[in-house]
C-alpha cells in the first residue's frame, strides 16, 4: 500500500531510477478494494509511529524468520506495527479480528499472521480502537507514503544516508527529516545495513519523531536479496 516513486542510487553506487511503483495501485490491481479509515471520537491526539521492515534484509540476517510469509513469497517491505502511544503489551492472548475483506488488504502489506497478532497484543489493544479500526488506521498511513523505488526493485545498492531522507522528503509533502528514523544493522562485512524506516505522525499529519535510534551511519545498503 506504499507509493515508490523514483529513487536515488544506482546498483553499489549513487544515480538514478525513474521508475515508479504504488502499493495502493498494486492493490487495486489485484482487486483490492481500499476500506476508509475510520476516526474514532475516543482517540487522544499525539505521536504515532508507523514502522517498515525491510523484508529481504531482515529475512538474510535472521534465519528465524525463514519460513515466515513475507520471506517465503519474497516481499520487498512489510510494515510491523503502528505505535499509537497509548503504550504496549495490553493484549496477551488477544487476536485481532477482521473481515475477510479487510484481512486481505491488511495482507499486502502485514502478510503473516504472527506479526499481525503481536502488532495487536503490543499496540492496537492498548487503545480504544477495535482492531478493525485499528488496522484501518495502519492501511491508511500506509496508503498515503511514499517510498524511494529502491527499496522495491530486488537489487542492493549503497545509499547516502542525506539523499535518501531528502528523497522521502521531497516525495511526501508536509513531511520533514526528522519525521524518519532509519534503524541499521551489522551486516557480515560489517556494513550497515537499512532495517527499519520510523515514520512519525501527529494525528494525520507528519510529526517530529521523539525516541529516535538513527543508526544508520552517513551511507548505508538497501538490500534487495539478490
Amino acid at each position: 500500500m506504499m507509493r515508490l516513486r523514483a529513487g536515488l542510487a544506482s546498483k553499489h553506487s549513487v544515480g538514478s531510477i525513474k521508475a515508479t511503483m504504488s502499493f495502493g495501485a498494486l492493490l487495486l490491481i489485484q482487486g483490492v478494494i481500499l476500506l476508509p479509515a475510520q476516526a474514532a471520537s475516543t482517540v487522544k491526539t499525539g505521536q504515532r509511529v508507523l514502522m517498515i521492515e525491510m523484508t529481504p534484509a531482515l529475512c538474510n540476517m535472521q534465519p528465524t524468520r525463514a519460513r515466515m510469509r513475507q520471506c517465503l513469497e519474497g516481499y520487498s517491505l512489510t510494515v510491523s506495527g503502528l505505535d499509537m502511544g497509548y503504550g504496549e503489551r495490553c493484549g496477551r492472548g488477544s487476536e485481532p479480528r477482521l473481515t475477510p475483506l479487510q484481512l486481505k488488504v491488511v495482507n499486502r502489506i502485514m502478510p503473516d499472521t504472527t506479526v499481525r497478532s503481536q502488532t495487536w497484543q503490543r499496540y492496537g489493544a492498548c487503545s480504544p480502537l477495535s482492531a478493525s479500526s485499528y488496522f484501518r488506521q495502519i492501511t491508511n498511513y500506509a496508503g498515503g507514503l511514499k517510498l524511494p523505488n529502491e527499496l522495491n526493485t530486488g537489487n542492493s545498492y549503497t545509499v547516502s544516508k542525506s539523499r535518501f531522507v531528502s528523497q522521502m522528503t521531497r516525495l511526501n509533502s508536509g513531511m520533514s527529516s526528522n519525521s524518519v528514523d532509519l534503524i541499521c544493522q551489522e551486516g557480515s562485512r560489517r556494513q550497515s545495513i537499512l532495517t527499519d524506516i520510523h515514520v512519525c505522525y501527529e494525528g494525520s499529519d507528519f510529526g517530529t519523531c521523539h525516541d529516535v535510534v538513527n543508526s544508520c551511519g552517513s551511507k548505508f545498503i538497501i538490500s534487495g536479496g539478490r
